[in-house]
């Protein structure tokens, strides 16, 4: 059967490749529901020049005109009547055919036919896991792609005016990458939720045209810049259920439409991953994303999940089920076979998930780590290692809440973050998340501008660079009296009967304690390496912690007498604490940290306690002997250091290297608490694993974003000596190529 008088409307008879072909029906009869594919299914067929039939699903489409009030709020109105649509793009070169069929309670429904041609473009077409080096991404034209961005969930009241400033000022400072999120009713790119007011359209299984004509606008403004967006379908956010009083909670359960007390079919967040009604509605939402927006190769990727272990509930292998069977679905359903992933709130991840080799990449999360950029490279470095897959930082901030924010306003954790990941074998830079409210309030773009002018010029893809093997880090000349260390705690495991511990980790009634709630022995070695370092926690527990009580000690060889200070930072306002330093198993100091009894954490406490020690091995153990809890934001030793307190992060090939060198110190927490960094004297750094041979070394400025210095070195036998500048105080980084 087909109707007279439903023809399309074909947007050019001929496109450029992987350029948007669109086809516009107008809609010929009411559906209920028109996102339904079982009320009205239609579908475009097309025939490429090589005679390869490609399926694509028509989507319905309500157009809007938009416009600002006096406050500059983004206004949507309609501007005509609905309509389906069929949205198509290719690379091959040549004329194609097509036809649209629709399927609904009359029957299938013939309603076009025709031809266009696609014609030969500057285009590079999707972007894919590159098959030479499977740690990087590259378009389909093989030229690499590193991503450099950051998030850019939703707008503010601007709508797509917001993105309208944001991406072109992000393009013009090297960005190419940003993370959308079209999900919850909050945002003003939500596809999928209850509906708000009679009339809205919206509901379980229905769609909300409005958020997805911004999305479109998104869209089109990121082809035009070169963009890379990636499309993040679902957040924990709409399935915490916890609702605990006083805890930090989002608790929008009750508001998700797939909740059975909303009239979903799902009785709590987990029943989201097994109930089958609702894997069916999942489906039919993937349909949608693909028809719609599945031509634009400015779709980076589909993330099924941001922090998913955050879902109440959470079960790691049936979510680790439902990720592989949508990942599938969704790969065997899309022509474009757009990369897939999704994220978690833990930087270590599931590996039950991350694992997944339908997934294509994996991303860690982090916040509040005091030294960015060793907590960056550690988790690439067991991520890649682990999983041979592209992998980056997804989120990453100075607080989870964005209160730590302005207290580093020149970007020193967003600086470290993005070249620590960058020289950590990475496919792409951290990716910040506080972008307008820190990123752009603060004027830090340059960040990016600098970073982008360093990595413009490498073929990642050609260069498949390994791990460099760092030899050596010594003085260039006499060394110095021995240097500070400071060793700054990276691990925050809340107690159960903590206020302040997230929800998750409020779903058993029976646990063991955390790793980092235990007492643990490290070992420092003089070089300022600390063995076990990801157990050492920012919080000691008293007596009212049983389970929890974590005194950590320090084997330690001091080789001239030194110090050892323990940096307090907050102290717990409900009963007493108790700082106690022993050295060699004798109480050194005792600090009592009486409780106040007010409602917020106690600061009065805050400075360093500070015990003499003398050169030779000795046991330091720091214990709350108190009952309630205190922070701690750092160590520092004395007069202990023997060599050169430098970071080295180097990834190398046998004829080329990138290196970046981090004064230790330099860290946003150090800055926020007064302690500067003290000047690193001139270093030799030696790398292994070259060809012999002459080599060009340029020092890079990594905030100017530009080589300072070009040398020429010899490397023999296959290793290559680097010095860095006398009085490093940040960083710097090195191109190495051979001549």
């Amino acid at each position: 059967m087909s109707y007279p008088g439903v023809g399309p409307h074909l947007g050019s008879e001929s496109v450029g490749q992987y350029e948007k072909f669109e086809l516009t029906l107008p809609l010929w009869r009411e559906y209920e529901n028109p996102f339904d594919p079982g009320q009205i299914d239609l579908c475009g067929s097309f025939v490429t020049p090589s005679g390869k039939t490609l399926e694509v699903p028509g989507f319905y489409y309500r157009p809007f005109q938009r416009s600002r009030d006096e406050n500059g709020n983004e206004m949507l109105r309609p501007a005509g009547p609905p309509c389906f649509k069929v949205r198509f793009a290719w690379g091959e070169v040549g004329d194609y055919r097509f036809q649209v069929k629709a399927k609904d309670a009359d029957g299938e429904h013939a309603l076009c036919k025709g031809t266009f041609s696609i014609i030969p473009a500057a285009a590079r077409g999707h972007i894919r896991v590159s098959s030479r080096c499977p740690t990087c991404f590259e378009f389909e034209s093989g030229e690499p792609f590193f991503a450099i961005g950051a998030n850019l969930p939703g707008p503010r009241s601007g709508g797509t005016y917001d993105y309208d400033r944001w991406l072109p000022r992000f393009a013009a400072h090297g960005g190419n990458y940003a993370r959308l999120w079209l999900c919850g009713e909050a945002g003003k790119l939500g596809l999928e939720h209850r509906s708000v007011f009679r009339g809205d359209g919206c509901g379980l299984g229905r769609y909300n045209t409005q958020s997805a004509w911004r999305i479109d606008h998104i869209i089109q403004t990121a082809e035009r810049l070169g963009f890379a967006l990636l499309m993040c379908i679902d957040t924990f956010q709409n399935f915490d259920a916890t609702g605990k009083p006083g805890r930090h909670t989002y608790g929008a359960w009750d508001r998700n439409p797939y909740f059975a007390g909303t009239a979903g079919p799902c009785r709590t967040p987990i029943d989201f991953f097994a109930d089958e009604e609702a894997r069916r509605l999942y489906r039919r939402r993937l349909r949608y994303f693909v028809a719609r927006w599945g031509y634009s190769p400015a779709v980076f990727a589909w993330e099924f999940w941001n922090e998913v272990d955050q879902v109440t509930g959470y079960e790691s292998e049936l979510v680790a089920e439902w990720h592989q069977a949508m990942a599938r679905h969704l790969k065997s359903s899309d022509p474009w076979r757009h990369m897939t992933a999704t994220s978690y709130a833990r930087s270590h991840g599931d590996q039950a998930v991350d694992s997944i080799p339908e997934l294509d990449f994996v991303r860690s999360h982090g916040y509040a780590h005091r030294d960015l950029a060793a907590t960056v490279h550690r988790h690439s470095r067991e991520k890649i290692n682990a999983y041979r897959k592209p992998h980056y930082w997804g989120e990453f901030g100075a607080h989870w809440l964005g209160q730590e924010e302005a207290s580093d306003p020149h970007g020193i954790h967003l600086h470290n973050g993005i070249w620590a990941d960058v020289h950590s074998r990475s496919a792409g830079t951290a990716m910040y998340w506080w972008w307008d409210s820190y990123v752009e309030r603060h004027h830090l773009h340059y960040h990016y501008t600098a970073l982008a002018a360093y990595t413009r010029d490498i073929n990642w893809i050609e260069e498949n660079y390994g791990w460099g093997d760092v030899v050596s880090v010594e003085y260039a000349d006499d060394p110095p009296a021995y240097g500070t260390l400071t060793i700054q705690p990276q691990s925050e495991k809340w107690a159960d009967e903590s206020p302040y511990n997230h929800p998750s980790a409020m779903s058993s009634t029976s646990r063991k304690p955390e790793p980092e709630n235990r007492p643990h022995t490290y070992v420092i070695h003089r070089d300022g390496t600390m063995e076990d370092y990801d157990l050492l926690s920012k919080i000691q527990y008293g007596a009212n912690y049983p389970d929890d009580r974590n005194p950590a000690t320090f084997r330690v060889s001091y080789p001239a007498d030194g110090a050892f200070e323990v940096v307090i930072r907050g102290v717990s306002c409900a009963d007493d604490s108790q700082l106690t330093i022993y050295l060699d198993g004798k109480a050194a100091l005792v600090a009592d940290f009486p409780a106040s009894g007010g409602g917020a954490t106690m600061h009065a406490y805050d400075r360093a306690y500070r015990i003499e020690v003398p050169a030779g091995q000795h046991e330091i153990t720091v214990e709350n002997t108190g009952r309630d809890w205190f922070y701690i934001s750092g160590l520092r030793l004395s007069r202990y250091l023997s060599s050169p307190n430098l970071r080295v992060l180097a990834m190398s090939n046998d004829r080329s290297a990138l290196m970046w060198v981090q004064n230790k110190d330099n860290t946003w927490w150090n800055h926020r608490n007064g302690f500067k960094p003290s000047p690193v004297p001139a270093s030799e750094i030696t790398l292994d694993g070259f060809q012999d041979g002459a080599y060009r070394v340029e020092q890079w400025d990594t905030y100017a974003g530009r080589p300072v210095r070009v040398t020429t070195t010899e490397a023999q036998p296959g290793r290559l000596v680097i010095k860095t500048p006398a009085g490093l105080t940040t960083d710097a980084a090195w191109k190495i190529r051979r001549l």
